[in-house]
């Protein structure tokens, strides 16, 4: 873009039609530029004839060259428009480029280093001026060399020549980068003034006399007048006289200071009658030299900040209040782990003071262990950012256990940076003392103190968890104890519970400190023993086990003697599944006990194939008596003086569908666990006593049958009713019903046996012991309990030929029993020695192999009515 302005003649001050064709009046030349030079902002010149008298043209324009800034030039114009130069300083290569030898040249170079769009100006220009003679002013675009597109101002004084042309002398400028700079503030001006304009606080600028300049459009608002409306004016226009007064002091009081001065105050807007709080800032705009020539002010409405500060203050002292008075410990801690903040409460509890806290770490002020702890959650709290909590277990100095619930919160600032974490802390000791005590009654046996089967199972998945990982083995042993209930029923429950409680401190010794024993109900342990290296190692526990048990107990002081059985197995080589592991060591421990007791098994696999071959007959057992499985063998008892029947035991016997005829002695410990005897035996009693009334009746001699009664039955406190309609159901006598006992019955609930007994008497019902001699026996059985008939076993039978002492015990028990009235039968009898002994020695009664062994009630009935004594 190009400019041309042209000047009056007489702006420079020379008389130019006074002017030589040479120009030499230098005072006059001087006096021209001078007054020019002021124009384009150059400093005046001061030159004149006196000093430098005589000088060629060229020597005076360059004197003045050296004396300006800007490029100097003297061109000419013929009478053909051709433009020649003159005279060029040194600058005008600056502005347009490297310059011809020839300087007449130069204005050539000129026209042709101009953008095409300005050369017609610039000559329009230069036409006007030789013209008018006026000086002239124009700005074009020219293509440097080296530099690019750059503009540049050209401003000249023409004088007429005596020859009649025009001689311009001139000065051109580079305003390229004073462009690009005025630009660059034009934008950055209206870019403020836009935001001056948007911004919500008020802006305005007044003047000296405190006329309003400018202002906003936030200012309009708050005003309710338009910027035309207030620019011009002053307070006193727009505002009450009283208002206004006070805008004129602030705005004083600023000018007076020299800075920024700030205000608040309550200001009630006539529009509206609405009262604010405006916070007001109020500057001095000063001129070069310092002196103020008006205010800017700016004004911000703080009313519902102030409201806000107010309730915050508030809000914060009631914090505060509830903080301090808190019986929960609260600190906050910085970055570096020290405290920053602690309340009374926290400072009574670790230092009597809040005080004494600051600048302390939590390992400063709590034991190790919780002081680590602590600083961990701290940690990382202030890396992640989360909340954390955790609880805190100490004592303090006076030995008082205390347990804290300790809630870590961070507190973030503006750029969402953790900078502190704020602790508070909720006694919890009794809750944590209730904890421990539901613990301990969930997890531990309350007689024994030993973990319980809940802890036990948790214990022993990880002991397995932990052998797969680490490769070791591990062993898992179950221990029951021997005839620990008789000791229980006969000394009572609180006995037992002694017992038990010295058995578990036995065996508790007997481990390593890493193990687990466990009590698992009644008089059944366990022991866990992780990390073995092998089986030896159990071994060698079993073994002190087995001899820690057997040593004498002092219960309530008395001597009680027990004994244990232990199962084991082991991990991985039995297997890897809790639920698997204890049964197998199960398994063991019933091996164990069935082969004599006070020992100990390891699982194998036979143990596993009897276990289920144990449960398949259960489970069949379960339907035989249902199927008509079951069935009666009969066994005759012979009088020893006229081998003549006198009656016969019934022995069961189940004939299974698969496995054949099986004896009692294979089953009957499995009716016994699972309660089946209980039917079993209903259905025996009610056999034999159809037995027993078909073979006796009117004019027959009487044959008795013996009937095995299991303790179970005896248990279940129904056999009297049972007996009762057992009798009526198969019109059987009484009388003609032997009802056996072992001595073990006699042990169990003195009272309720003894009534039984006595009402089964009563009702006609004859009473034996079986087994006589290999149990409990004590003359006070005898004396006390209603029996009518003794057994003797057949081992003492099978030795009284080869052993002397069985004889002589055998002939105690048969003097006893004559001298008591009680019948004798003699089990065993195999040989016609052992029978003609026994007749000798007064037995009257007899059965075994001799006479006939137990047969099927056909074959029975069959049997001749006396048997030879002799074979």
């Amino acid at each position: 873009m190009t400019k041309c302005q042209t000047m009056s003649a007489n702006a420079c001050g020379c008389d130019t039609a006074a002017a030589p064709p040479t120009c030499r009046d230098v005072s006059s030349l001087a006096r021209c530029l001078g007054d020019y030079a002021r124009l384009l902002g150059e400093r005046t010149l001061e030159l004149d004839a006196a000093s430098c008298p005589g000088l060629p043209f060229q020597e005076q324009l360059a004197s003045l060259a050296d004396m300006m800034s800007a490029a100097l030039f003297a061109a000419r114009i013929g009478d053909d428009g051709e433009l020649s130069c003159v005279y060029a300083s040194e600058k005008i290569a600056d502005a347009i480029g490297p310059l011809p030898k020839d300087v007449g040249r130069v204005a050539e170079l000129l026209f042709a280093r101009c953008h095409p769009d300005d050369q017609p100006v610039m000559r329009a220009c230069l036409t006007a001026s030789a013209r008018s003679l006026d000086p002239c002013s124009t700005e074009i675009r020219i293509l440097h060399p080296g530099k690019g597109e750059r503009q540049l101002e050209i401003k000249a004084v023409p004088q007429r020549q005596p020859d009649g042309t025009v001689l311009w002398i001139g000065m051109m400028r580079d305003l390229t980068e004073t462009r690009k700079i005025t630009r660059e503030l034009d934008e950055t001006n209206a870019r403020l003034l836009s935001v001056l304009r948007t911004i919500p606080d008020m802006v305005w600028l007044k003047d000296k006399s405190g006329m309003y300049k400018m202002c906003n459009h936030a200012f309009e608002r708050r005003s309710c007048k338009t910027e035309a409306e207030i620019i011009g004016r002053s307070d006193f226009d727009l505002y009450e006289p009283e208002l206004a007064a006070s805008f004129v002091q602030k705005d004083r009081e600023a000018t007076e200071a020299g800075k920024v001065c700030i205000n608040e105050e309550w200001v009630t807007y006539p529009e509206t009658g609405e009262e604010r709080l405006i916070e007001t800032r109020k500057v001095p705009i000063l001129d070069s030299v310092g002196a103020a020539i008006g205010v800017l002010g700016l004004a911000r409405d703080v009313t519902e900040r102030k409201r806000i500060e107010e309730m915050l203050a508030k809000r914060e002292q009631e914090f505060r209040t509830l903080v301090e008075h808190s019986s929960d410990p609260i600190l906050r801690y910085g970055p570096d782990l020290r405290c920053r903040y602690a309340n009374p409460a926290a400072g009574a509890l670790l230092r009597n003071q809040a005080d004494g806290l600051l600048g302390l770490r939590p390992s400063q002020l709590l034991v190790r262990e919780n002081g680590e702890i602590f600083e961990r959650f701290l940690s990382d709290v202030l890396t992640t950012g989360g909340e954390q909590e955790f609880e805190a277990v100490w004592k303090d100095d006076a030995g008082n256990r205390f347990c804290h619930l300790v809630k870590l919160t961070p507190e973030f600032n503006t750029e969402g940076k953790v900078t502190s974490v704020l602790a508070v802390g909720r006694d919890i000791s009794e809750l944590h003392t209730s904890r421990q005590k539901i613990r301990q009654i969930a997890y531990y046996d309350q007689l024994t103190r030993l973990p319980n089967r809940a802890l036990f199972n948790e214990r022993l998945r990880r002991m397995i968890s932990d052998a797969a990982i680490s490769g070791q083995m591990a062993g898992v042993m179950v221990i029951d104890l021997d005839r620990f209930k008789a000791v229980n029923d006969t000394m009572g429950h609180p006995a037992g519970d002694a017992l038990l409680h010295e058995v578990a401190q036995r065996l508790s010794s007997c481990v390593r400190a890493a193990d687990t024993v466990a009590r698992l109900g009644g008089d059944e342990f366990a022991i866990l023993v992780p990390d073995i290296r092998c089986r030896d190692d159990l071994e060698q526990i079993a073994e002190r086990i087995l001899r820690k048990c057997d040593k004498r107990f002092v219960v309530q002081g008395k001597e009680v003697f027990v004994s244990c059985s232990v199962g084991i197995a082991m991990s991985p080589d039995h297997g890897t599944e809790p639920d698997e592991l204890v049964q197998y060591a199960d398994t063991a421990l019933y091996s164990a006990k069935g082969n004599g007791r006070n020992a100990f098994r390891f699982y194998t696999k036979d143990l596993t194939a009897h276990a289920r071959e144990r449960l398949m007959l259960e489970l069949d057992l379960r339907h035989a008596v249902r199927r008509g499985e079951m069935c009666l063998h009969y066994q005759p008892k012979v009088c020893l003086k006229n081998g003549r029947r006198s009656g016969a035991e019934a022995l069961l016997r189940w004939n299974h569908p698969r496995l054949g005829m099986i004896s009692p002695d294979r089953f009957m410990a499995v009716a016994e666990d699972t309660g089946l005897i209980v039917d079993i035996g209903a259905w025996v009693l009610r056999e034999a006593c159809f037995a027993a009334a078909e073979w006796n009746g009117p004019d027959r001699p009487v044959q008795k049958v013996a009937v095995n009664l299991s303790v179970r039955q005896f248990q279940t406190r129904g056999l009297l009713a049972l007996a009762e309609s057992v009798l009526e159901e198969t019109r059987c006598r009484a009388e003609w019903i032997e009802l056996e006992i072992t001595e073990s019955l006699l042990l169990e609930e003195h009272e309720h046996v003894l009534e039984t007994l006595t009402a089964l008497r009563k009702m006609g019902f004859t009473i034996a012991i079986d087994d006589f001699g290999t149990g409990y026996s004590a003359l006070s059985y005898l004396t006390r309990f209603p029996i009518d008939v003794l057994k003797i076993d057949r081992s003492f039978v099978s030795r009284m030929t080869s052993d002397g002492r069985s004889m002589n015990l055998l002939k105690a028990i048969l003097s006893l029993a004559h001298s008591l009235y009680l019948e004798v039968v003699a089990e065993g009898v195999e040989t016609s020695e052992q029978a003609e002994l026994l007749r000798n020695f007064h037995c009257r009664l007899a059965q075994g192999y001799l006479f006939s062994r137990p047969v099927s009630k056909d074959v029975f009935e069959a049997l001749p009515d006396g048997f030879p004594l002799a074979k």
